[in-house]
C-alpha cells in the first residue's frame, strides 16, 4: 500500500514536472518569437532614426533578413509548383534576386518613416508554427494589424490587415512566370533591386 503510493506520488510528481516543463518550453517558444520580432524591428528602427545613408540601411536590412527570416522556406512559398520545376541552379538564382529586391524595396519603404512604432502583442502555437501578433502605431492613423508566423524560431510570413504577404507574393510570380518564365521573373527582380 505504502509503495503503492509512493508509486502514485511519484507519477503525479513526474506528471507534474513533465507538465510544467512543457508549459515552461511553450514560454520559452513564445518569449522567443516575440523577441525575434522584437530583435528585427529594433535593429531596423534604430539604423532608419540614426539617417544612416541608403548603403547602411541596405546593409541592415540584408542582415535582418538574413538572421530572422527563413528565405528557403520563403522562396519555395512565394515560388509555389514552379519550385519544383526549377533547376538548383535558377532556385540559387531566384533566391539572391528575391532577397535583394525585398531588401532594396523595404529600404526604399524606410526611407520614409515617419516615427511608426511597432507593438509586438500575444504568441499563440499553431502545429508547427508560432504566431505573433502585432501593430504598426502610427503618429497619424489607425495602427495597422500583423501576424508574424515563425517556423523553427525564423519568420516564414507575415500578413498585413489579414493579407498574406507570401501568399500575394505567390500569385504575382506566378502571373509573371506564366508571361516570361522563371528566368524572366529573375531577371525582373534583379532589375528592381538595381
Amino acid at each position: 500500500m505504502s509503495r503503492t503510493l509512493m508509486t502514485r506520488r511519484g507519477m503525479a510528481r513526474l506528471t507534474f514536472g513533465v507538465a510544467g516543463a512543457a508549459v515552461g518550453a511553450r514560454t520559452v517558444l513564445a518569449q522567443d518569437a516575440a523577441g525575434v520580432i522584437n530583435g528585427a524591428a529594433d535593429r531596423v528602427l534604430a539604423a532608419v532614426k540614426a539617417g544612416v545613408t541608403d548603403a547602411e540601411r541596405e546593409r541592415t536590412l540584408t542582415a535582418v533578413f538574413r538572421d530572422s527570416f527563413d528565405i528557403p522556406s520563403i522562396a519555395r512559398t512565394v515560388l509555389g509548383r514552379h519550385w519544383n520545376a526549377a533547376t538548383e541552379e535558377q532556385r540559387q538564382r531566384f533566391m539572391e534576386a528575391f532577397e535583394r529586391a525585398e531588401v532594396r524595396a523595404y529600404s526604399n519603404r524606410f526611407k520614409e518613416y515617419g516615427g511608426q512604432s511597432l507593438q509586438v502583442g500575444k504568441v499563440t502555437q499553431n502545429g508547427g508554427a508560432q504566431l505573433v501578433d502585432a501593430q504598426i502605431i502610427q503618429v497619424n492613423g489607425p495602427p495597422i494589424k500583423l501576424v508574424w508566423e515563425l517556423v523553427g524560431g525564423r519568420i516564414v510570413d507575415v500578413s498585413v490587415e489579414g493579407i498574406s504577404m507570401a501568399i500575394t507574393r505567390r500569385s504575382d510570380f506566378n502571373a509573371y512566370i506564366q508571361r516570361n518564365g522563371i528566368d524572366g521573373l529573375i531577371a525582373e527582380l534583379k532589375r528592381r533591386s538595381g
